[in-house]
C-alpha cells in the first residue's frame, strides 16, 4: 500500500485534473483503488525495525560470546533456540496486530538466528561435516520462512545465502562438491517464490549467481588453461541466446526477463572481450581441443540463438538486421578460439576488434532507438574497453595507433551524420 502522504497528494491532483477536464470523474475511485492495492517499496518504519532487530541479535550474541567459557553447552544451545523462537513468536504477534514492518523484521531476525544456531551447534558438539552444507540448510530454512511470510526481504536473504553456498562449495576445501548441482532446483524454488512475491531484487541475485554457477561448472569440466578460449566462446554463445530469449520475454512482460537480459548482457560483454587475449597467449595457441561435449553445447547455443533471431525478426516485420546480427555474432564467438590459427594473430586481432567495435556501436544505437538504458551503457562500456585494449595491445607504435583511432573516429562521425539525417526525415514525416 502506498504511503498516506502520497495518496493525499494524488487525491488532490485528481480533483484538480477532473476540474480541468483532463481526467473523467468516473475513473477517480478506480485510480485510487489501483494505487492503494500496489505494494510500495521499503518504508522508514520497516528499515528501522529491521535494523533494531539486527542490533538486538548482535547484542545477545555478543553477550554470549563474552561469557562463552562460563556457559555450559546446553545453555548455549538453549539461548540460541530461545532467541530464534522468540523472534518468530514476536513476528506472529506482529502479524496479528497488523504491524507488518515489525513482522518482517523479527522474522528476518529469526531466520538469521537459525543459521547462527546451526554454526553454534556444530561448534559446541564438534560435529564434523562439510561446512557449506550448513549454509545450504540455512538457505532452505530461510526460504521456508520467506514463503510462509511472503516476505521480500527474507527472500533476498535466502537468495544471498544460496549464492554464498554455491560459491563456497566451489572454492572451499572440497571443490566440485556434487551437492553444488542441487542449486538448480533451489534456483527454481527461489525464482518461483520471487515471482509469487514480485521480488525483483531477489531475481537479480538469483540470475547473477546462476551465471556464476555456469562458469564454475565449465571450469570444473575444463580445468586446463588450454581450453579457456573455447570455454569463453561457449559461455558467450549461451549468454547471447539468453539475451535474445530474455528480450522476447521482456516484450511479453515476463517477470524477471529484464534482469536476465541485463546480467546476460554483462556476461556476454566480459566473455567476448576476454577471448581476444588468447590471440597472443602462447599457452592456448594451437592447442584448443574442447571435445564432443563442447560441440554439443555449442550447437545447442547456436540453435537457441537461431530460434530467437527468427522470432524477433518476424515480430519486427521480417527485418533482416534482426536476424543476421545475432547469427553473425554467434558464428564469430564460436570460431574465435581458432581465428589466430586460421589467419594469424595480427589479422585475428584486427578482425575480431573490428567486429567487437561494430557490435558495441550497434548496441548503443539499439539502446538509443528503444530507449533501453542498460543496452546503451553496455555498448558504451564495450566500446571504451575495446578502445583501451586496442591502444595498449593491438598497435605497438604511435603512428599505427593514431591511424586506427583516426579511421575509427571518422567512421563514427559518418554514422552519426547518417543517424541525424535519419531522425530528421522521421520527424518531418518522410520515409527513412
Amino acid at each position: 500500500m502506498r504511503p498516506p502522504l502520497y495518496l493525499r497528494t494524488l487525491t488532490d491532483d485528481l480533483d484538480r485534473w477532473i476540474h480541468d477536464g483532463l481526467v473523467s470523474s468516473d475513473n477517480r475511485e478506480a485510480i485510487l483503488a489501483s494505487v492503494q492495492s500496489r505494494k510500495s517499496g521499503p518504508t522508514a518504519v520497516g528499515i528501522l525495525a529491521m535494523l533494531g532487530a539486527i542490533f538486538m541479535a548482535l547484542a545477545g550474541l555478543s553477550f554470549m560470546a563474552a561469557n562463552w567459557g562460563a556457559i555450559s553447552k546446553l545453555w548455549r544451545l538453549g539461548f540460541v533456540l530461545a532467541m530464534m523462537w522468540g523472534a518468530f513468536g514476536i513476528a506472529i504477534l506482529a502479524i496479528k496486530q497488523k504491524t507488518i514492518a515489525f513482522a518482517h523484521a523479527f522474522a528476518l531476525l529469526g531466520a538469521a538466528l537459525f543459521g547462527i544456531g546451526i554454526m553454534l551447534v556444530a561448534q559446541t558438539f564438534n560435529i564434523s561435516a562439510h561446512y557449506p552444507n550448513g549454509i545450504l540448510i540455512w538457505s532452505i530454512g530461510t526460504l521456508g520462512v520467506a514463503l510462509a511470510m511472503q516476505s521480500r526481504p527474507i527472500l533476498l536473504f535466502a537468495s544471498m545465502l544460496a549464492a554464498l553456498w554455491m560459491l563456497v562449495s566451489y572454492w572451499g576445501p572440497m571443490p566440485g562438491n556434487p551437492l553444488m548441482l542441487t542449486y538448480v532446483p533451489l534456483f527454481l524454488a527461489l525464482w518461483l517464490v520471487a515471482r509469487k512475491t514480485q521480488a525483483i531484487e531477489s531475481v537479480h541475485v538469483i540470475v547473477l549467481s546462476t551465471l556464476v554457477l555456469a562458469i564454475n561448472l565449465m571450469v570444473l569440466y575444463y580445468p586446463s588453461d588450454q581450453n579457456a578460449p573455447a570455454v569463453g566462446a561457449l559461455y558467450g554463445v549461451m549468454a547471447l541466446a539468453l539475451i535474445l530469449w530474455a528480450g522476447i520475454g521482456r516484450d511479453r512482460t515476463v517477470f524477471g526477463a529484464g534482469a536476465l537480459q541485463m546480467w546476460s548482457g554483462i556476461a556476454l560483454l566480459i566473455s567476448s572481450f576476454l577471448i581476444q587475449f588468447s590471440f597472443t597467449d602462447t599457452v592456448t595457441k594451437g592447442s584448443t581441443n574442447p571435445g564432443i561435449v563442447w560441440i554439443i553445447l555449442a550447437s545447442i547455443g547456436f540453435i537457441l540463438t537461431l530460434g530467437a533471431a527468427v522470432l524477433i525478426s518476424r515480430s519486427q516485420g521480417a527485418k533482416l538486421r534482426s536476424f543476421l546480427v545475432p547469427i553473425l555474432a554467434a558464428i564469430t564467438l564460436l570460431t574465435a578460439p581458432w581465428l589466430d590459427m586460421m589467419i594469424g594473430s595480427v589479422l585475428a586481432h584486427m578482425l575480431y576488434g573490428a567486429i567487437f567495435f561494430a557490435g558495441a556501436v550497434l548496441a548503443i544505437l539499439q539502446g538509443v532507438q528503444n530507449h533501453y538504458r542498460t543496452l546503451l551503457w553496455l555498448g558504451g562500456i564495450a566500446f571504451a574497453a575495446e578502445a583501451l585494449y586496442a591502444y595498449f595491445e593491438t598497435f605497438k607504435d604511435l603512428l599505427s595507433t593514431s591511424l586506427f583511432f583516426f579511421l575509427g573516429g571518422a567512421l563514427l562521425l559518418v554514422m552519426a551524420l547518417i543517424a541525424m539525417r535519419f531522425n530528421k526525415r522521421l520527424k518531418t514525416g518522410g520515409q527513412p
